[in-house]
């Protein structure tokens, strides 16, 4: 199948994922994604910067850890399954800062 027939059946509402963490625990992410076979199409951001709710990832002499950003779009099953994930490396790296945010989305 091309890719504008690949445009035209996913079109429509669709849930978008972001998720932002320590790039320290980005394998236990990609690992679970694959386990669990979600997230196989996604932005990945590199060296994100930010502070939230625990310690700033700035990447600089005094904070120098660095975040990864994931923006994923896919359907409502789908969605609840990468929501588990983060909730369960939550629990796992209580201190390290796993921001999950869903929204919806359309594709044209």
């Amino acid at each position: 199948m091309g890719y504008l027939e690949n445009i035209k059946i996913h079109a429509g509402v669709q849930k978008r994922v972001e998720l932002i963490f320590s790039q320290a625990i980005e394998e236990d992410f990609a690992q679970l994604f694959k386990d669990n076979k979600v997230a196989c199409r996604y932005t990945k951001l590199n060296n994100v910067m930010g502070a939230g709710y625990s310690n700033p990832r700035l990447g600089d002499a005094i904070w120098p850890q660095l975040n990864v950003m994931y923006i994923i779009y896919c359907d409502e099953d789908e969605c609840k399954k990468i929501v588990g994930i983060a909730e369960k490396l939550r629990e796992q790296y209580i201190g390290e800062g796993i921001a999950c945010f869903v929204s919806e989305a359309t594709e044209m």
